[in-house]
């Protein structure tokens, strides 16, 4: 039996990996997880670079900003499983929320809460009062990009009529409730947390701003896949496993129970469970928002690594200033992606019929063309 250690930021989406270390998935591949809660996403990178974690639920954007060698030192990293697509949402802080509800936009479509915080945030700069501070996760990150594209959807220049801070996962509700932050991209239960201590307002739903957003991934050092192929093989069949079992609405009151646990995520199994289903109050007592494709965790194909989803994050660190465009630099993104690794271990799958050609289209702005993002820039 080897032993792993794979270290997970507390949110829903670790779900996959948590319950391939404990409901005998990767015991059944001759795998045994020792599970590591870290607190940040600097955490996992630094200790899967030295080597004290074996591999890690990760943002896909920081995999590839860190194979770059963008914001800290180059580490080669490789994705050979995806843990799920969307599972984000926005919140605001209620008295920000408050005002939104006074410049008659509507609240309950995406566009219209993007257009009813611009015009707080521009009414703000407008009387020369301190810009709002947004926080998002980490700054190479899917939340990071959901929150500039919602804000720019209202009119809002993200680097210039607003602040953008780093709060990891577990601090954003506190830090709503203390003021530090006036709202904030973060995947579940923390948006959730936030409502129900009263303290946000959940604005839009990540899947109502992108239809199929890259998420969390399996990242291991570029080292694992050439010493340990064969465990490697092994682990993503154990976490393919997971990923189905997770999937099934039958399993997700234990999964909810498991995810709770003092040692995953220490929260109420009724808020987990509403994220697993995609049942979110925007605020307390409130109706609920449901949305079928808030948290895909298996179904249609979503834990093959695509090479498009890796060149639309290498598009939003170029659009976000985070880094130049090169083509090498490209290249390099989408090969961080590795589907000939998934593949290999648990053969070809197949394409949903339904699956939106451009699959991580903005639902409100821009599309986006992978060839056409090669051709043009």
């Amino acid at each position: 039996m080897r032993r792993l250690a794979m270290g997970f930021i507390p949110l829903t989406d670790a779900a996959v990996l948590i319950a391939a270390a404990e409901r005998g998935f990767s015991m059944a591949e001759g795998i045994e997880i020792d599970l590591h809660r870290e607190v940040s996403w600097a955490n996992i990178r630094d200790k899967v670079n030295v080597g004290l974690l074996d591999g890690a639920h990760m943002l896909g954007p920081l995999a590839i900003a860190s194979s770059l060698g963008l914001g800290h030192v180059r580490v080669p990293l490789v994705v050979p499983f995806a843990l799920n697509l969307n599972g984000s949402a926005i919140t605001i802080a209620r008295g920000v929320y408050e005002e939104m509800g006074e410049t008659g936009e509507d609240l309950s479509s995406g566009l219209g809460a993007a257009r009813a915080l611009g015009k707080v945030v521009l009414a703000r700069k407008a009387q020369g009062r301190d810009p709002l501070t947004f926080a998002a996760v980490y700054a190479f990150s899917t939340h990071t990009y959901l929150i500039r594209h919602f804000l720019k959807a209202g009119g809002v220049d993200p680097d210039r009529d607003v602040r953008l801070v780093v709060v990891p996962p577990p601090f954003m509700a506190e830090s709503l409730r203390n003021g530090l932050i006036h709202g904030f991209s973060v995947g579940s239960p923390w948006n959730s947390v936030a409502v129900d201590a009263d303290v946000g307002r959940i604005a839009v739903l990540g899947a109502e701003i992108f239809g199929w957003v890259p998420e969390k991934v399996l990242g291991v050092h570029a080292r694992f896949v050439k010493t340990e192929p064969d465990l490697l093989r092994r682990l993503v069949r154990a976490l393919h496993s997971a990923a189905r079992w997770c999937e099934d609405p039958a399993n997700h009151e234990d999964l909810a129970r498991l995810l709770g646990e003092p040692r995953h995520l220490n929260l109420p199994a009724d808020v987990l469970r509403r994220t697993l289903d995609g049942r979110l109050h925007t605020a307390p007592g409130g109706a609920l928002r449901v949305h079928p494709d808030y948290l895909i965790l298996h179904r249609d194909n979503a834990n093959r690594p695509s090479r498009d989803h890796a060149l639309w994050i290498y598009s939003q660190i170029v659009k976000s200033g985070q880094g130049e465009w090169t083509r090498d630099a490209a290249r390099e993104a989408v090969g961080v992606y590795r589907p000939d690794l998934y593949d290999a271990a648990v053969g070809p799958q197949p394409e949903p019929a339904d699956r939106v050609p451009d699959c991580v289209a903005t639902q409100f702005g821009e599309t986006f063309d992978a060839e056409r993002f090669l051709q043009n820039t």
